[in-house]
């Protein structure tokens, strides 16, 4: 542990580490890079759009301030500090970033080739199946349950402060389980917004326990605050401060998230309540074109693709120009198997598009135009498909049965 900071200094306790800006460099270049290559391509505010470059841009430079602003050097000479520090990197850096959805602008910073390959590994065996596994929300939970719990347990906590490289392993196990408990509430769990809001509510519970025992205790828990009295605090001070900080404003985060995430669920609700409402004359009208049509999807698969009026061939030769087989297994279509999104075998006859819509040939052709009008969680970018191409791709698809 460095020596303790005076209110003298603070002003010029700016740092320029650069096992700390260095990385905080490379993500802000790898992000404007993806976000100018995929406007491109695509138009702008498509695939990305300016809200979610807005919250990039915002938790990044939350992150930078908690990293390298005064208030890194503060936290190690006051306890209050730290928690400041590591609330703004896990309760509002964390999901700022997530909103952002790094991930797609990651990869189209990256040449064409190496976003194909980098596609096929996400998309295969062990990395696919370790990346569902952390994005569960029930683990991302725990994982972030257990990162605040043990590194605020003393030992571990005066370990960090008294050694650089653990310091840097604390600070990297917070931001690296949040950004996953974040991911696995806001995008992984999507249609789940019931279990979103309750691990929401249950890390707010947790945080507030570990709050009130830092803020109740009857003598100072951490050794290495000891020289707080510059700061006008003793160390028990300093302490039951920082337990209000994590106890009060720290709750209060998880609480308006899981607001926002019930407004999103009770909006969802309304919009399925038509398709509700409708059901029965639905079902009344499927069970007329099974009479008449003797069980056979034939007839309905041959007037979707007449519906659609596309040319099939040459969907089927367009698709690579925008990119489809970067994500999907597509029959026929050369170089896809790729499975970052699910393979299009059989699309032609499945009863929905993407999960919510039915597989009618007006909302292929809205799903293949416009994802986020769809699901605006989707990862699937806008990638500004003309009205002609969408009808031959959907053309094509229909021919997938």
């Amino acid at each position: 542990m460095s020596e303790a900071l005076l209110p003298g200094q603070l002003a010029r306790a700016w740092s320029a580490d650069p096992a700390i800006a260095g990385p905080l460099a490379l993500a802000a270049a790898l992000y404007a890079r993806g976000t100018v290559v995929l406007w491109a391509r695509a138009g702008t505010a498509h695939g990305l759009r300016r809200r979610d470059v807005l919250a990039f841009a915002a938790g990044w430079t939350v992150l930078a301030l908690a990293l390298l602003s005064p208030l890194h050097e503060l936290s190690e000479t006051l306890f209050s500090a730290h928690m400041v520090q590591h609330e703004l990197l896990m309760a509002v850096a964390a999901p700022l970033i997530v909103l952002g959805r790094p991930l797609v602008a990651f990869l189209w910073s990256m040449p064409a080739s190496w976003r194909r390959r980098a596609a096929r590994a996400a998309g295969s065996g062990r990395p696919a199946a370790a990346w569902r596994a952390l994005a569960r929300p029930s683990v991302a939970w725990l994982a972030y349950a257990l990162a605040t719990w043990g590194w605020h347990a003393p030992r571990l906590y005066d370990a960090a402060l008294a050694s650089a490289p653990i310091h840097a392993l604390q600070h990297a196990t917070f931001l690296a389980t949040a950004l996953f408990f974040w991911w696995a509430l806001l995008h992984g769990a999507r249609h789940r917004y019931g279990a979103a809001v309750l691990y929401l509510f249950a890390t707010a519970v947790h945080t507030t326990a570990l709050g009130a025992i830092l803020a109740l205790s009857a003598r100072p828990l951490y050794p290495a605050y000891a020289s707080t009295a510059a700061w006008g605090l003793s160390p028990l001070e300093d302490q039951q401060l920082a337990g209000l900080i994590m106890w009060v404003p720290a709750c209060l985060a998880y609480l308006v998230a899981a607001l926002a995430l019930m407004l999103a669920w009770m909006r969802e609700g309304d919009r399925r309540l038509p398709r509700a409402v409708a059901a029965p004359a639905s079902l009344a009208a499927l069970l007329l074109v099974v009479l008449l049509a003797g069980c056979d999807r034939e007839p309905a698969e041959r007037s979707r693709r007449e519906l659609v009026d596309g040319n099939a061939e040459r969907g089927r030769e367009i698709m690579p120009a925008y990119g489809c087989n970067a994500c999907h297994s597509i029959p026929g279509v050369r170089g896809t198997d790729a499975r970052v999104g699910p393979p299009l075998a059989g699309i032609g006859s499945r009863s929905f598009i993407a999960g919510v819509l039915p597989n009618q040939p007006d909302n292929m052709i809205r799903w293949i135009r416009d994802p986020q009008a769809v699901d605006s969680l989707t990862a699937r970018p806008n990638l500004g498909v003309s009205a002609r191409d969408a009808r031959d791709i959907a053309g094509y698809l229909y021919t997938l049965r």
